[in-house]
């Protein structure tokens, strides 16, 4: 029972995200509004309009900092938060909660705080007001690094502009080439070149926003309208509806493809720099997908012909299995990497 016990151990313990990946403290960026000072475990720091970091102690108790502000001091306290590394314990059913909660490991605090002075009340309070702005006449280059590898799209080569119109507005433009030597479908026979181009504009609103309680990271809203165009060769197996299914039945339809697919989306998004001048761009957005065909050589009649797939249900987003669906919900997640002049 004793070596059953510390199996159960060793397996719930090795199984536990965030006792593993988590260290002993946790990282909070403090800034204030002008020149102040914090006591943080009896040290007294100097807090300014550039983030200063603590790192206290995982802890399921409330943390607190006091902050001096000229004549004003007050006392505030954080609650804990759940640390997202704990939402890895799913592949585990939730068992390697149990030592990260026996751990602390699982708390967390936020992760960034602004103090500023309200001169209504004359008191401190957290400010959640972006601090930061993009001036007019800035620009943005920048690539889709991940777009060379789609494996829901068309790869492609991409390159993009971002110009500042307005301060925290922008229009963005951006062409994408399909990726040299890739084949967009399976065939034997081809009728078309294979070739694909995308179009991309873009305008941008910043720092309007606050989701991530950041005052010092830029977040945006975007309209974003996307045009991609294609021409492939595919193949499709099908049969008459009026014969009895047989293997000799099955007939191979050899055809071509130009595709049009216009997308308007409405994204979030937010800049997260690496240095002064490089940054990336994490957006996710919800919008329409219309497309449109134009077949040629195709026999395939969908009134009188069934397709047949032996590995039905497939997951091929460029099937030809769904091309009578013309207007679709489209859901757009990315990423982008830039540099600022």
């Amino acid at each position: 029972m004793k070596k059953i016990g510390l199996f159960l151990v060793a397996i719930i313990t090795l199984n536990s995200c965030a006792t593993i990946l988590n260290g002993k403290t946790t990282t909070v960026k403090i800034s204030s509004d002008r020149p102040s000072k914090i006591i943080f475990k009896k040290d007294t720091i100097s807090i300014n309009n550039r983030k200063t970091t603590i790192k206290p102690k995982r802890s399921k108790k409330p943390l607190k900092i006091t902050v001096l502000k000229d004549t004003l001091q007050q006392d505030f306290y954080f609650e804990k938060k759940i640390s997202a590394t704990s939402i890895l314990n799913l592949y585990n059913y939730g068992i390697g909660l149990i030592p990260d909660i026996f751990t602390q490991k699982i708390y967390r605090y936020p992760n960034n705080l602004h103090f500023i002075t309200d001169s209504t009340s004359n008191k401190i309070v957290l400010g959640h007001k972006k601090i930061v702005a993009i001036p007019k006449n800035k620009l943005f280059v920048y690539t889709s690094i991940l777009a060379p590898f789609d494996i829901f799209s068309i790869p492609m080569l991409t390159i993009g502009t971002e110009l500042f119109l307005a301060k925290n507005f922008s229009l963005s433009a951006e062409y994408g080439r399909l990726f040299p030597n890739v084949k967009l479908s399976s065939h034997e026979i081809s009728y078309l070149e294979e070739k694909a181009f995308s179009l991309r504009f873009e305008g941008k609103w910043y720092n309007g926003i606050n989701l991530t309680k950041n005052v010092h990271l830029n977040e945006y809203l975007g309209l974003e309208f996307r045009s991609i165009n294609s021409q492939y060769n595919d193949i499709l197996d099908y049969y008459e509806d009026n014969t009895n299914f047989t293997y000799e039945n099955i007939i191979r339809d050899d055809f071509a493809t130009k595709k049009r697919v216009t997308i308007i989306n409405l994204k979030y998004g937010l800049l997260v720099p690496i240095t002064k001048r490089f940054y990336f761009d994490f957006y996710t957005g919800l919008g329409l997908r219309i497309k449109r065909f134009n077949h040629i050589n195709l026999e395939f009649d969908k009134n009188i012909h069934q397709i047949y797939d032996d590995n039905f249900p497939s997951f091929d987003v460029r099937v030809f299995k769904n091309y009578d669906k013309r207007i679709l919900s489209n859901f757009t997640l990315g990423c982008k990497f830039g540099i600022n002049f």
